[in-house]
């Protein structure tokens, strides 16, 4: 559960996000039929081949997509696909403009389906141990199966179940892909029970329960409301194909979630070729996932005032392109860039909306500009602020640095660990080791580095005995080294 502070500033920023705005011109909204998948890759997708990644979302006619272990390669397969839009801070990837709005914390982005149209996204990857239907193989009882699940799954899924009803009573469309980690409490039925091996007893699986009881409908159960009929199968069908351990438990973990304003039209699982309950065939199959992709009819909704940019972390002479909805749509709007938390009154660069237009991109050039952090806005021909947004922008020859506040703390002290120039994917990530330590996967302790190129984070209770130590900023929920530096912990 989040921090009751925490969780209120949250609230705060989300009620000011979708506040009401000034009068906008009419706008025609009619229903627009898009497909989103979700798709777990399988750390970067490189281990049977990319190539296949790009051709199953390809063959998936899929328009949003949410990703799960890019490792990094996000914008690579976007790039793949011919489309320009990627939010490396929530691992999503789309043929139409994503905003990350003011507010949003990470947890959703706009896809904007048309000037002015958008509808919302979010995307996860819950935790993936311990799995609860291997406690339900290995005779757990479903007192300590649902008990995990509370302790595991469910701390990670509650900052979107604060928000995203929100958005919908707001009137956004939104649609909530990921990979949860948690069989559904819709499969787990008495009905169910041995139909498939795993399903021993029913279980109302938290995660999903949670997300039905918000309003959330799961795409798949809409078209195909059967498992008896039906499974949809997505975890996992080998890794690769056929690969199994003669004791594994497959199970549909993968989800496409909708609510709001949104028709569900169809649902299909894509996977290796000739599998079960796949609609969608590849070959070789590349990742130890199925994907699934559903076709949604939905109302979109007019975004509130916001700036956004395109690439939250650039290099210094790259475009800076700042989308934006201005209260006015006239020449007295400005879009704006400042050094990050300064006034309007320090814009170092200014420019009006495209041809007085409330919804639009403008393109600032940077080299002009200092490495650091900025801040975009709109501000009226008042001087209100609306939007503020941030961004980096690193020297073109930059690299990940990592530090230690101190180079020596004493036993039990907090660690403080400063990073900069990180590539500000969703999940960088800072990890303790050992000195010298050349197994990666044996770090003592780790923090997420909150989607931030440059930033600091404290590790405590971490019982580091006296000895050396290294610190080691690490790419994206994988095991690439980006920095690291050495710190001792003394008597």
């Amino acid at each position: 559960m989040l921090r009751s502070g925490f969780r209120l500033l949250i609230m705060i920023a989300f009620l000011v996000l979708v506040a009401p705005v000034a009068a906008q011109p009419e706008t025609a909204i009619t229903p627009v039929e898009v497909r989103v998948m979700t798709f777990n890759i399988w750390v970067g997708g490189e281990l049977v081949d990319f190539g296949k990644v790009v051709e199953a979302v390809q063959l998936a006619g899929a328009d949003v997509v949410g990703l799960q272990e890019p490792a990094g390669n996000a914008r690579r397969l976007a790039e793949a696909l011919g489309w320009q839009h990627v939010s490396d801070r929530l691992h999503v990837i789309s043929r139409y403009p994503l905003i990350d709005p003011p507010g949003a914390n990470g947890l959703y982005v706009f896809v904007q389906v048309a000037p002015g149209q958008v509808f919302a996204i979010a995307n996860t990857h819950l935790p993936s141990d311990p799995y609860g239907p291997y406690l339900v193989r290995d005779g757990e009882p479903l007192e300590a199966v649902l008990q995990n699940e509370m302790e595991t799954r469910m701390p990670t899924l509650q900052p979107f179940l604060d928000v995203l009803p929100g958005l919908v009573e707001a009137g956004y469309p939104v649609l909530f892909t990921g990979d949860f980690n948690t069989p559904s409490h819709l499969d787990w039925t008495e009905a169910m029970v041995g139909v498939v091996p795993q399903i021993q007893y029913p279980v109302e699986w938290p995660v999903t329960l949670a997300l039905a009881e918000a309003g959330f409908a799961d795409t798949y159960r809409v078209i195909h409301p059967d498992p008896t009929v039906r499974v949809g199968m997505t975890w996992t069908p080998g890794y690769p194909v056929p690969r199994l351990r003669d004791n594994e438990v497959v199970d549909r973990i993968d989800y496409v979630f909708a609510s709001g304003k949104v028709k569900v039209l169809d649902a299909q699982i894509v996977g290796e070729a000739g599998g079960p309950d796949v609609d969608i065939g590849v070959a070789p199959y590349p990742s130890d996932h199925r994907g699934m992709v559903a076709t949604v009819s939905l109302i979109p909704a007019v975004p509130p005032l916001f700036t956004s940019v395109d690439r939250r972390v650039l290099r210094v002479g790259d475009p800076i392109v700042v989308r934006y909805h201005a209260p006015n749509g006239e020449d007295t709007d400005r879009i704006v860039i400042v050094p990050s938390g300064a006034a309007s009154d320090a814009a170092l660069m200014s420019l009006p909306p495209m041809e007085a237009d409330f919804f639009g991109a403008v393109t600032f050039g940077s080299q002009t500009l200092a490495p650091g952090q900025y801040d975009t806005l709109v501000v009226d021909g008042e001087g209100v602020e609306y939007g503020r947004n941030t961004f980096w922008l690193l020297a073109r020859d930059a690299v990940p640095q990592v530090q230690t506040e101190k180079a020596t703390y004493a036993v039990g002290e907090g660690i403080t660990v400063q990073w900069e120039n990180a590539p500000g994917n969703r999940y960088d990530w800072i990890g303790i080791y050992p000195a010298d330590e050349s197994d990666l996967y044996n770090y003592l302790g780790f923090l997420y580095a909150e989607q931030a190129s440059s930033g600091q984070v404290t590790f405590t209770d971490l019982g580091l005995e006296p000895g050396e130590y290294e610190a080691r900023l690490m790419r994206d929920d994988w095991y690439e080294v980006l920095a690291t530096v050495r710190f001792r912990v003394g008597e």
